[in-house]
C-alpha cells in the first residue's frame, strides 16, 4: 500500500471533519481511483499480507464518504456509499467490520429508511442487529422514533429530534419534523376554528413566532398569517375546500393502522 494512498486518506478525513467540502470531494475522487486498483477489496477480496490494512483504510474512506454525502445534502450519494460500505461490515472479521463510526453509520441508514417511510426495510435491518447493538444510543434513538411515530406521539418525536445523539442525524430529521408538524397541523385544523399564533407556536413546538408564521405561509398561504395576526382563521373557505379540515380522515387512519399491524406481523 503506497504512502500516497495513506496521505490522501488522512487528508480526506481531515477535510470531511473540518467541513472543507471542495477539498473533500476532490480527494474522494482520487481515492476512489486508487482503491479500485487494490485486489484485496470487494468484490475481488484477495488475501495478501496487507489486505486487512487496506480494507480498514477503504472502510474509513467510505464511512467518511457517507458523512460527506450528508454534508453535501446528496441522498443518492449517501445511499451509494452505504451500499459500498456494507461488505466491509458484513464480509470480514472484527478488525475490519467494527469501527468507532459503525453505530452512527448504521443509525443514519435506519433513520433514512424511517424518514422515507420504508418501514419493512427498516425492521428488516433492525433484525440483523444484535441485542447489544440495538442498545447503542445511535440505534435506540431510531427505534424510539419508530415507536413514537407508530402510536402517533408526535410531541415525543419533536422532543427526541431536538437532541439527536449524532449531529449528522439533523439532515434527515429536518424533513421528518416537517412531516410531523404537517400531521399535527391537520389534527389542529380538524379540532379548532380559530387559533392564536402563540398557541400554534406552542402546539407545533416552534421556538419563535417567526418560525410559526413561516410554516403557515409555506404550507397554508391562503390563511395569510403574519407577525401582526391576532387570530388564525383555520376554517377559511379556501382552506376548507382544499383540505376538508372538518372531516375526520377515518379511512386514512384505518389504513395506517392496518399497515402498522401488517409490519408488526411480519416481524413476529
Amino acid at each position: 500500500m503506497s504512502g500516497n494512498l495513506n496521505q490522501n486518506c488522512e487528508q480526506f478525513k481531515a477535510a470531511v471533519v473540518g467541513g472543507n467540502l471542495d477539498a473533500a470531494n476532490s480527494l474522494l475522487n482520487k481515492l476512489k481511483v486508487q482503491l479500485v486498483e487494490l485486489d484485496s477489496l470487494p468484490p475481488v477480496a484477495l488475501e495478501s499480507p496487507t489486505a486487512e490494512q487496506e480494507r480498514v483504510l477503504a472502510r474509513d474512506v467510505y464511512e467518511h464518504a457517507v458523512i460527506l454525502a450528508i454534508k453535501n445534502s446528496d441522498k443518492e450519494a449517501f445511499q451509494r456509499y452505504l451500499g459500498t460500505l456494507r461488505p466491509y461490515y458484513t464480509g470480514f472479521g472484527p478488525a475490519v467490520s467494527e469501527s468507532s463510526a459503525k453505530s452512527s453509520i448504521v443509525g443514519l441508514h435506519l433513520l433514512f429508511l424511517l424518514v422515507e417511510n420504508q418501514l419493512a426495510e427498516f425492521h428488516s435491518e433492525l433484525e440483523l442487529l444484535s441485542e447489544q447493538q440495538q442498545k447503542d444510543p445511535a440505534i435506540s434513538f431510531c427505534t424510539q422514533l419508530d415507536r413514537h411515530l407508530m402510536i402517533g406521539s408526535y410531541d415525543q418525536v419533536l422532543q427526541a429530534a431536538a437532541t439527536p445523539p449524532v449531529e449528522y442525524y439533523s439532515f434527515f430529521l429536518t424533513s421528518l419534523l416537517e412531516t410531523v408538524r404537517l400531521n399535527i397541523c391537520e389534527c389542529v385544523l380538524a379540532a379548532y376554528k380559530m387559533l392564536t399564533p402563540q398557541a400554534a407556536m406552542k402546539i407545533l413546538m416552534f421556538s419563535s413566532l417567526d418560525e410559526t408564521v413561516d410554516f403557515f405561509n409555506d404550507h397554508y398561504p391562503e390563511m395569510e398569517v403574519s407577525a401582526s395576526t391576532q387570530s388564525i382563521d383555520l376554517h377559511s373557505q379556501s382552506h376548507h375546500a382544499s383540505h376538508k379540515s372538518d372531516e375526520v380522515p377515518s379511512l386514512k387512519l384505518i389504513n395506517q393502522t392496518l399497515s402498522y399491524a401488517t409490519e408488526l406481523e411480519r416481524i413476529v
